[in-house]
C-alpha cells in the first residue's frame, strides 16, 4: 500500500510544481502590449477627435472671414450679383450661398447638435465719428461698410467637455463705401445677431 507523502516529490513537491508554474505565468509577457494598448486607446481616440474638431472650427473661422471680405466688396461698389439671378436674392443671402458648407447654410446639422445657420450682417458707420446707422438713405461715399459673418459652433460634447460647449465664430471685413448703397439695405440681415455699435 502506498499513501500520497510517498509519492515522488510528496505534497510539498506538488505545490511547489504548481508556484513554479504561477511564477512562470507572471513572468510571462505576452498579452501586456494588448493591455497597454486598451488603456491608450481611449486618450488617443480622444486627441484625434479634438484635432478633427478643432480644424474644423478653424476652416469655418477661415470661411466666415473670406464670405465677409468677398461680401464688403460687394457692398462698397453697390453690387448685389443675386439681384441679377432668375429667384433674386439679397446680397446677405448671396453671400451666404457662397459658404463651402452644408452646416454654415443651415441644411443639415452634421456633426452640430441643432440645425442652424450662420447669421450676415451688412452695418455702416459713419466716417466722422464711427456711430452705427441702418438706413441706406444716410450714407454718403466714404463711410465704413462692415459685413459680419458670425455662426455658433457646438464642439463635440463628452468627457472632457461635459454639457453643450459652444463658440461664436465670427468673420468680418470692412471697406469704405465707394457708391451709395441701393442695391441692399441693413433690413435684410440674415439672423437675430445685431451690428456693432461701433466700427
Amino acid at each position: 500500500m502506498t499513501y500520497k507523502s510517498e509519492l515522488p516529490g510528496g505534497p510539498k513537491g506538488r505545490r511547489g510544481h504548481s508556484l513554479r508554474r504561477v511564477l512562470r505565468l507572471c513572468r510571462d509577457e505576452r498579452g501586456t502590449s494588448l493591455t497597454e494598448f486598451a488603456l491608450v486607446l481611449p486618450l488617443l481616440l480622444l486627441l484625434i477627435l479634438g484635432i478633427i474638431d478643432f480644424g474644423k472650427a478653424i476652416n469655418y473661422w477661415m470661411d466666415e472671414t473670406h464670405l465677409a471680405n468677398e461680401g464688403a466688396r460687394f457692398a462698397m461698389v453697390n453690387k448685389n450679383p443675386g439681384s441679377g439671378l432668375g429667384t433674386p436674392k439679397t446680397l446677405q443671402r448671396y453671400i451666404l450661398d457662397q459658404a463651402d458648407s452644408a452646416e454654415l447654410h443651415g441644411d443639415v446639422s452634421g456633426t452640430q447638435r441643432t440645425t442652424h445657420a450662420a447669421s450676415v450682417n451688412i452695418c455702416f458707420y459713419r466716417a466722422s465719428d464711427g456711430s452705427l446707422y441702418t438706413s441706406p438713405a444716410s450714407a454718403t461715399v466714404g463711410d465704413t461698410v462692415e459685413v459680419v459673418v458670425k455662426y455658433d459652433y457646438q464642439w463635440l460634447r463628452g468627457f472632457p467637455f461635459p454639457g453643450n460647449p459652444s463658440t461664436t465664430i465670427t468673420g468680418r471685413s470692412a471697406m469704405r463705401l465707394e457708391a451709395l448703397p441701393t442695391n441692399y439695405t441693413p433690413a435684410n440681415n440674415l439672423g437675430s445677431v445685431s451690428c456693432p455699435s461701433s466700427a
